[in-house]
């Protein structure tokens, strides 16, 4: 295939991380951002393209998914090569190899840096020790609900754990004060019925009121943060059910790009395809549809209708 010219609308997607590197692109007008984790912090790192500059280059000559997720900033042209058109393009001009040289160096001296860094910190942070840690602070202060809480986490991550005996015995005694804990409201102060809650906004959804669904969805993933992941995804295909698309696509995008790894990845490209099909631009549903299919568990409902929508759309 020849090189060929690729226009993006901005909040798009290049690639993501964990997608087979097949080609490498270079930059020909926009801007474009490559997202990863640092090794060091486990924050997202972003690292811009210039114009004139490729990328995925690493993944595509090694043959290996790719480690970071190329996000389009602004409406953006991006020239696509397969990997042997690009190595004949390197074997007729000198400028692009050092210019490649160049780019793998920059590369290479962060990850140097991060790990280098890494291995000079004296006393890694102890996650276990830390989470039993909460626990102590919590029994010592005679705070038995949060004591048995915190330590009934600790037995959930770690139950071969350095301090399961102790904690074990402190659950115990927990448990049998935590009637009498003065950290308990009072008995005539009950706590408010709650307004926004997950259990609510799937009823609505599940009764078709996507409107009211959304809503409380929204509600819920401001104000309840062990929620907020679910609550935001559920949101997004509430305005997916609602007809809006574009909406449905920055939604389901923002997402991706806040969580490279999220848990229902091959979800988010199903209902970012769809919403194409809504936009009438069939050659990116097209695209989104391949991409959920090998994310998706096989023989589920969203797989299904992924494969039925790519033979009706001619396949991929």
């Amino acid at each position: 295939m020849p090189p060929k010219a690729i226009s993006f609308k901005a909040n798009s997607i290049v690639y993501f991380k964990g997608d087979k590197g097949e080609n490498v692109y270079i930059l020909q007008k926009g801007q474009v951002s490559l997202n990863y984790l640092d090794i060091q912090t486990g924050q997202e790192m972003h690292d811009f393209v210039q114009t004139g500059e490729f990328f995925g280059v690493k993944a595509a000559f090694g043959r290996y998914p790719h480690d970071e997720t190329a996000v389009v900033m602004v409406d953006s042209t991006v020239i696509q090569f397969s990997v042997d058109d690009f190595e004949q393009l390197l074997s007729s001009n000198s400028r692009i190899i050092l210019k490649m040289l160049k780019v793998f160096s920059n590369q290479l001296r962060r990850i140097h840096k991060q790990v280098r860094s890494l291995m000079s910190v004296d006393e890694q942070v102890d996650a276990e020790k830390g989470l039993f840690s909460v626990g102590e602070y919590y029994f010592n202060n005679k705070k038995h609900l949060q004591a048995a809480d915190a330590f009934n986490r600790y037995l959930i991550y770690y139950p071969a754990g350095r301090f399961v005996d102790e904690v074990r015995r402190k659950i115990e005694y927990a448990e049998s004060r935590k009637d009498s804990d003065d950290s308990l409201p009072p008995a005539s102060d009950p706590p408010p019925k709650a307004e926004y809650t997950i259990e609510k906004a799937v009823a609505l959804r599940d009764s078709g009121n996507y409107l009211g669904a959304l809503k409380i969805f929204i509600k819920v993933s401001q104000i309840n943060p062990e929620h907020k992941l679910f609550a935001e995804f559920e949101a997004g295909i509430c305005i997916f059910k609602l007809k809006k698309g574009n909406e449905a696509i920055k939604h389901f995008t923002t997402i991706l790009k806040q969580n490279p790894a999220h848990s229902r990845m091959g979800e988010a490209l199903y209902y970012i395809g769809k919403s194409y099909i809504i936009e009438n631009d069939h050659e990116k549903a097209r695209s989104f549809l391949n991409k959920c299919s090998s994310l998706l568990e096989d023989g589920c409902p969203e797989q299904r209708d992924a494969a039925l929508i790519l033979e009706q759309l001619g396949g991929s």
